[in-house]
């Protein structure tokens, strides 16, 4: 068997992690792997674990979060023989949905450990975002600057969490970067460049979820293939509501007049002369004004 020794990492403050389903799912672990658990203590602290696990020979590194915490063990393990398994801890669970696992942790556990005694491994291709690893997607611009307004905010529960997301995002979308010039500069592939006011770089669809809803801004991205890319040119306040009803449904914004969409790209590269926003997987990374997204094939084992 190739999985012996396993380490769970929890992030304790993660909006749907609790004390009972945390002692079921270490119960059902240590029955079959040599169990260690280890709690997260701030930001960076899984990304340490995962690497010690890696120094250490662990195996296997299962993380009980969202997807910012799962992002840290992601950077540690990229490019190691340690695979990562992944429980739905966090508000919205994106990977977890994007690997077709199930939502409710325990249920999640049971089918990570079939998995896992079955040597159920394959290799996941990432995003990579000046050298930081994505699993699930990575913004310039409205979705960044959303994130940047919700970490500040740190909501507590998922239902706080829902509403201070949809709070922050409107805000930006009507006040923030309404009627507003494209400020960005895009190249895909070497192409030629093209204004934009907003990119966002899509490894799954849905891109992110609100309430359960899948906000659908890279409807043909899959973990399978490249980089998915939506550009916004511009964005009128009378448009945003006919746009916000495609994205949770039929996904017709990527023909829109102002809207820029490229599927299965290698490279996006995104400059201006102002510091731009940038997130990855719902991670605030700073501001930038030179952005350089790759792809980063077979780069991680997951088990799934």
């Amino acid at each position: 068997m190739r999985f012996h020794r396993l380490l769970l990492v929890v992030n304790p403050v993660a909006r749907t992690v609790s004390k009972p389903t945390l002692a079921v799912i270490e119960k059902a672990l240590s029955a079959d792997f040599l169990l260690e658990v280890a709690e997260t203590k701030g930001k960076g602290h899984a990304s340490e674990l995962a690497a010690q696990a890696v120094a250490n020979g662990i195996d296997l590194v299962v993380v009980f979060s969202g997807d910012g915490t799962i992002n840290e063990a992601v950077n540690a393990l990229a490019g190691t023989e340690v695979a990562l398994g992944v429980l739905p801890g966090g508000a919205t669970n994106v990977l977890v949905r994007a690997l077709g696992l199930p939502t409710d942790p325990v249920e999640c556990t049971g089918l990570l450990i079939a998995r896992a005694l079955d040597d159920g491994s394959t290799k996941l291709h990432l995003g990579r975002a000046d050298g930081r690893y994505f699993a699930v997607n990575c913004g310039a611009g409205i979705d960044a600057s959303a994130m940047q307004r919700l970490e500040k905010k740190f909501p507590s529960t998922k239902a706080k969490y829902d509403r201070v997301a949809f709070r922050a995002v409107a805000w930006e979308l009507m006040v923030g970067y309404a009627g507003k010039k494209p400020d960005l500069e895009v190249v895909i592939d070497g192409a030629r460049p093209f204004p934009s006011l907003s990119v966002m770089v899509g490894r799954t669809d849905p891109y992110t979820f609100y309430k359960g809803h899948g906000l659908r801004m890279t409807p043909d991205a899959s973990l399978d293939s490249g980089l998915d890319v939506l550009s916004v040119r511009k964005l009128s306040r009378r448009n945003i509501p006919r746009i916000a009803w495609q994205v949770f449904g039929s996904a017709r914004h990527v023909h829109g007049r102002d809207i820029d969409y490229v599927h299965d790209a290698s490279q996006v590269v995104v400059t201006s002369s102002d510091p731009f926003p940038v997130q990855v997987d719902g991670d605030p990374l700073g501001d930038h004004r030179r952005l350089q997204i790759d792809m980063a094939r077979e780069a991680l084992w997951v088990v799934a």
